[in-house]
């Protein structure tokens, strides 16, 4: 495992005070030091170097079942923390209870290559760039906290009141011949030239599996091609969410955008249901209604939204942003814990003007209206209430031969079920100058 992170100074309690009573009493000069007045001491900065406090888990908006029997204690920087991290194999949660709650033995968070680095808007940065937490602290859930006798520690969480950055996971093998020495139990299946299927997924490794929340926004855009009964063929680009490729239907506005809450323990798919793609570039049997094909025209006239419903593997995502994402946090506990969010407000009280959030829309959940986070279910868990997985773009969709009833399943929802579907997504390398990584 190669580490590449920026070095923070360890911080003793004993330091931060002597730091705290000479920036709150004390200036220095040429002859020594001289007291600060009220008016000196209101300029100073870094006075909050350590943080601390206590949160009831009935105290906030909207406790629950989950929250309420807690009592939690917070400790924190009051300051910005900045890693670029890679990490060959990384495993957390493994065996234990969750093997019969997932009903598959693993770990809790199970990922090949990870990498922690800089965004470039919604994609990932250079190598070398910072993943930024601001403000990092750990907080201890605590039950029983009047009995001297009962008191203990139910979970842990270690967080930040914000994350911006990316993760970067995962290899893709057909590209330059590699052997996939990760996902072996699909080793002997890679299938370059798949675009569908377990063909696809024996190419890829990175996300095995994750526990935890992830309010995630998405968007795909997919250029088709389909043969029914292998006599008419359909080529078309189809889209969903708010996308930037420029040859779709898709907006990139926050009416456009496609939000999906994904929670669970040991996750190894991504699923969209009855996704609705709106579809643009028709063609059908090789003309196009502008010339006056007649079923080209009956084609556009019921084809021009269809459905599918979309399951990929994890290991096929090599991407995640985070944009400022609010309430991020890692932690792991004995049983369920609603963790309260660091802000103390719900999702809803703390989006700015203009945020692209589930929170922000008509189509708001429960969450919204809670100070407390989604519950953490037993072992490790990721909280992530703001991931982008943006502009995920399909350039080759051959679907292949389709009977006419899989044609009549894309006019309605559910639509199509479309298994591990390849797209164009890639990790970054974060490899440079006598760093090897990867």
């Amino acid at each position: 495992m190669e580490n590449k992170t920026k070095k923070i100074p360890s911080v003793k309690i004993s330091a931060a005070l002597i730091l705290f009573w000479f920036s709150s009493s004390y200036a220095f000069n040429a002859g020594g030091m001289s007291p600060l007045d009220e008016d000196q001491m209101r300029a100073v900065t870094g006075q909050g170097l350590i943080v601390s406090d206590k949160i009831s888990g009935s105290a906030l908006s909207n406790p629950n079942a989950y929250s309420t029997p807690f009592e939690f204690y917070r400790i924190g920087l009051d300051g910005e923390l900045q890693l670029n991290l890679n990490v060959s194999k990384l495993q957390l949660g493994c065996g234990g209870i969750n093997d019969h709650l997932s009903g598959h033995a693993g770990c809790d968070i199970d990922i090949d290559y990870l990498s922690l680095m800089g965004r470039n808007g919604t994609d990932i940065g250079d190598p070398g760039s910072p993943f930024t937490l601001d403000r990092p602290y750990i907080e201890f859930a605590v039950k029983n906290d009047n009995s001297t006798t009962l008191r203990e520690i139910a979970g842990i969480k270690i967080g930040a009141q914000s994350a911006d950055g990316a993760i970067s996971a995962g290899r893709r093998y057909y590209t330059n011949n590699a052997v996939n020495q990760e996902n072996t139990a699909f080793a002997t299946t890679c299938n370059p030239s798949a675009v569908t299927g377990s063909g696809v997924v024996g190419c890829h490794s990175g996300i095995n599996s994750v526990s935890g929340f992830l309010g995630s926004e998405l968007s795909l855009t997919m250029d088709i091609e389909a043969r029914l009964l292998s006599i008419f063929t359909i080529r078309a680009t189809g889209c969903t969410g708010r996308t930037s490729i420029g040859h779709d239907d898709c907006g990139n506005n926050l009416s456009d955008a496609l939000f999906v809450d994904i929670a669970g323990t040991r996750m190894q798919t991504l699923g969209l249901q009855a996704a609705e793609l709106k579809t643009n570039n028709l063609e059908f049997l090789g003309g196009s209604c502008v010339f006056f094909n007649p079923l080209a025209c009956a084609a556009e006239a019921v084809m021009d939204t269809v459905f599918a419903s979309l399951n990929t593997d994890l290991r096929n995502v090599h991407k995640l942003t985070f944009e400022d994402t609010s309430d991020f946090f890692l932690s792991f506990q004995r049983e369920p814990i609603a963790y309260p969010r660091y802000s103390k407000l719900t999702p809803t009280e703390e989006l700015p003007p203009g945020a692209f959030d589930i929170c922000a829309t008509s189509n708001a959940t429960p969450r919204c209206s809670s100070s407390y986070a989604v519950p953490a279910n037993t072992g490790w868990w990721l909280n992530a209430p703001s991931v982008k997985l943006l502009d995920v773009y399909n350039p080759n969709a051959d679907l292949g031969n389709r009977g006419i009833d899989e044609a009549i399943a894309l006019l309605g929802a559910p639509g199509l079920l479309l298994e591990h579907p390849e797209f164009d997504l890639a990790p970054k390398q974060n490899c440079y100058g006598s760093t090897m990584f990867c």
